[in-house]
């Protein structure tokens, strides 16, 4: 257990290294979001939580997509080989995700900060919304993370990717966005947390089904 764990972190800090020389697609990504919440700020200064909340989830879903799904896309056959001689399909599963969850943290957290200075932050409720978000990204990147390594294994993954994973993607973020809009009501934000409950549910869900799709994937 101890040795999988050094494992995990070593191939976790291998990609990492790999982003910081080549961050053009964080970049792009964090830029993206900029360009986005600068557009929508200027078309409507003044909008309400509900809008607030929409605009944060469409820009964070198309903006994060690109940059989480490529932890497989830059996988040849050959670095598969290699992989497979390195290390079992769990870990290099596992790393991927954690470090799927990680950027998907990072990306969020720029979202937010973006949007706080451009348009505030009309959070009454954020135990309750925050909580909710991290189960999504968590989710998303979970998710994103696996469809990109199916992706991966045929050709034009890069075109793949994007239409793998909304339609995938798609259930957790209307339950997630349920749940956000009712931190925002004060009558509701107790109910929110049922939807929250689900959202866990939904994680746990894609990380087994993700365990069990990736070594015959994997040994492909």
């Amino acid at each position: 257990m101890i040795q999988t764990i050094k494992n995990i972190a070593v191939l976790v800090r291998a990609e990492y290294q790999l982003d910081i020389k080549k961050p053009a697609v964080l970049a792009a990504a964090i830029l993206q979001m900029a360009t986005m919440t600068l557009l929508a700020f200027l078309s409507q200064p003044n909008i309400n939580a509900k809008i607030w909340n929409s605009l944060f989830w469409i820009i964070l879903i198309f903006c994060t997509l690109q940059a989480i799904s490529k932890n497989f896309l830059g996988v040849n056959r050959a670095r598969w080989i290699y992989f497979n001689q390195l290390s079992s399909p769990q870990t290099i599963l596992w790393s991927k995700m954690i470090y799927g969850w990680a950027s998907m943290i990072v990306l969020t957290l720029c979202n937010i900060i973006l949007f706080a200075f451009f348009m505030g932050f009309p959070i009454e409720h954020p135990f309750a919304y925050f909580t909710n978000l991290i189960l999504v990204i968590a989710g998303i990147g979970s998710i994103f993370t696996l469809i990109g390594a199916i992706a991966s294994k045929a050709n034009q993954a890069g075109f793949l990717a994007p239409v793998l994973s909304l339609p995938v993607v798609l259930p957790l973020i209307l339950v997630g966005m349920q749940a956000a809009n009712k931190t925002l009501n004060p009558v509701l934000v107790s109910s929110a947390w049922n939807d929250i409950a689900l959202v866990g549910a939904l994680d746990f869900l894609v990380v087994v089904l993700a365990a069990a799709l990736f070594q015959p994937l994997w040994r492909d």
